[in-house]
């Protein structure tokens, strides 16, 4: 008899979606989500979008607004400094805003990482950004689009996870 899991993995594969490992409780909130590159945890119920060519992938909820992003690049030698106004040149093409400096840090998984936000004319933050390194420099970029500030304290709750829980591979 075939397992699930194999089922779902073949289907997945087939769209090009993550395979979405069935160690999880049921009663979870988030799930984890593991490519060839990566892994990290999203919530449960979020869509995985497609991988496209250059390594974006968006994640949205299944009824509303808003996004977690996942980009890979690598290996890299590029300084912060580079990668961060690389970032943003994409960033503003696709929508303008007011950049914060960037801070370099460490995340859970033990990953040298850089972040920093963008925020809309009104001042509101609704873009984070975290890029993390190994150390052969492979590189993942992760990011969120809050899309309400009634929504943002959830939203910033599920990407902290997702940084929290991102591995390189």
């Amino acid at each position: 008899m075939t397992s699930i899991f194999v089922l779902q993995t073949i289907f997945l594969k087939s769209y090009s979606l993550a395979p979405i490992l069935p160690a999880q409780s049921e009663l979870s909130t988030h799930i984890l989500v593991e490519s060839d590159k990566y892994s990290f945890e999203i919530p449960r119920g979020w869509i995985v979008g497609k991988e496209t060519y250059w390594g974006a992938r968006d994640i949205t909820p299944s009824g509303g607004a808003g996004k977690l992003g996942a980009m890979t690049a690598g290996p890299t030698k590029a300084s912060w400094e580079e990668l961060y106004r690389t970032s943003l040149y994409f960033i503003q093409r696709e929508e303008k805003g007011k950049e914060t400096p960037f801070r370099v840090g460490k995340t859970k998984q033990g990953y040298e990482c850089m972040s920093f936000e963008v925020a809309q004319s009104s001042g509101f933050v609704d873009r984070r950004y975290t890029l993390l390194k190994n150390s052969a420099g492979n590189a993942l970029a992760l990011s969120v689009k809050i899309p309400s500030i009634d929504k943002e304290k959830q939203y910033l709750a599920d990407f902290k996870r997702m940084v929290d829980s991102a591995k390189l591979k």
